[in-house]
């Protein structure tokens, strides 16, 4: 570690050569992974009644605009690579930084793009069934291919994200289409009930709907990548608040729509417990060809997700590296391609190492309650910075402010309590290993990283 600060040098700098549709394609390419296709089960498992069930997609589609409304103030604010790293290092400080570097570089973010090229590698082998036996080196290899084509550049990278998005928005919306047109669903779907599959009572319940909404924010969670790429948007005044609310919108208007099919072709009952939903509507609608249909789509939306991911967690590397909190090379532009290639290296093989070793699925579990509480202190970032800094500028402000922030806030404490008391074990874990991170956050000060002063 040195003391250089490349936070003022062109070897830490990103060119700006985005515009809000690579933005946008981030927050849509990752939102729609694979949550869409296996969560609706999850969330019938709670909410059985086909009212309440669409209406927690709803909700979480508000919830999730909420929060991009929010995320769009300080992407704003504060328009420079590393996203909700660079809110915290200004609005809180260095330390509270770290410590989300630290469970974003050694968890969260390898962990999820893991996660997702696992499911990815399940359905090639689908197609491929030869392969199946070394899955997880199909899906390392997918992480890898990814980092190696975003090394190569900035524009290729966020070309081949916009690919994958157009066409699994297409893909999706031709589910939608053939579920309408095709004469299998029945309007009566709508008005089925099933008792609740969870080990809840029947009726309302504040636990299954935290359990259902909190199965539901996940498959919204990509608005918050957004911001990311502040640094390399050409007018991040403009572009980051057009992707963060269109994208966010299109994607719930997406999920609606394809609950919407499924409750219309399958019913509640052909939901709960089926985790091939998006199959079973699809070889309804199309006959023999569905499963081929939902194979290749589940193959682009997942390569998507983990190309977006790779895009945005490298740039949270990049910017702690700027900032003296991780190692000095993982802060440079890589001369030929102009690329954070160092930081999209170290996060490829944590990825793919993760895929190898099978392990990622129980620590997301750990993770889930401390992702709420990064959630919450974003989101309330914009007060604290309202209140502290009242003359800062601010291109986009958050409309019928503090309303979303608050509303967020409540909404996404109330699930960190609900997971604290159902899930504490868990839970406790997860907390345990993010509290390590303050005494490695003084090792590292110690032994000569200084501070650097912020962009």
């Amino acid at each position: 570690m040195t003391d250089t600060a490349h936070t003022h040098s062109d070897s830490g700098k990103l060119r700006r050569v985005l515009t809000h549709w690579d933005a946008a394609a981030l927050i849509v390419g990752i939102m729609i992974g694979s949550g869409i296709f296996a969560t609706p089960p999850e969330v019938v498992s709670w909410l059985s009644d086909p009212a309440e069930m669409l209406a927690v997609w709803v909700l979480g589609g508000l919830l999730a605009l909420c929060g991009a409304l929010a995320y769009a103030e300080l992407a704003t604010a504060f328009p420079y690579t590393g996203g909700v790293y660079v809110f915290f290092r200004h609005i809180y400080g260095r330390l509270p930084a770290f410590i989300y570097g630290w469970s974003a570089w050694l968890i969260t973010y390898p962990a999820s793009i893991a996660a997702i090229a696992v499911v990815f590698a399940a359905y090639f082998a689908r197609l491929f069934p030869a392969l199946e036996p070394i899955q997880p080196y199909v899906a390392a290899a997918l992480i890898i291919l990814a980092a190696v084509i975003n090394i190569l550049g900035v524009k290729l990278g966020a070309g081949v994200q916009r690919t994958f998005t157009a066409a699994k928005i297409a893909a999706l919306l031709t589910l939608v289409i053939f579920a309408v047109v095709s004469g299998v669903g029945r309007l009566e779907h709508f008005n089925e009930y099933i008792p609740r599959v969870a080990s809840l009572p029947d009726g309302f319940s504040a636990a299954a709907w935290a359990f259902a909404l909190a199965a539901v924010m996940w498959t919204y969670e990509g608005w918050a990548e957004a911001p990311t790429l502040s640094g390399e948007v050409r007018d991040p005044a403009k572009d980051m608040p057009r992707a963060l609310i269109g994208g966010t919108l299109l994607v719930m208007t997406i999920y609606i729509l394809m609950n919407a099919s499924y409750v219309y072709v399958l019913g509640i009952p052909g939901i709960a417990g089926n985790d091939s939903v998006a199959s079973e509507m699809a070889l309804r609608t199309f006959g023999t060809f569905g499963a081929i249909f939902v194979t290749l789509l589940v193959l682009i939306s997942t390569a998507g997700s983990v190309n977006g991911a790779i895009i945005s967690g490298s740039r949270v590397f990049f910017a702690m590296a700027n900032d003296g909190l991780f190692f000095e090379r993982v802060g440079r532009v890589q001369s030929r391609f102009q690329t954070p290639a160092n930081s999209l290296t170290i996060l490829a093989i944590i990825s793919a190492a993760y895929c190898l070793l099978g392990t990622f699925q129980q620590i997301i579990r750990y993770f889930v309650f401390h992702a709420m509480i990064w959630f919450i202190l974003a989101s309330l970032g914009v007060i604290v910075w309202r209140i502290r800094r009242p003359q800062a500028p601010r291109p986009f402000k958050v409309p019928w402010y503090p309303l979303p922030p608050i509303l967020f806030t409540l909404v996404a404490g109330g699930l960190a309590y609900q997971l604290l008391v159902n899930n504490a074990r868990d839970t406790l874990i997860g907390v345990g290993v993010i509290v390590l991170s303050v005494p490695v956050y003084f090792v590292w000060r110690a032994v000569g990283a200084g501070d650097q002063g912020i962009r």
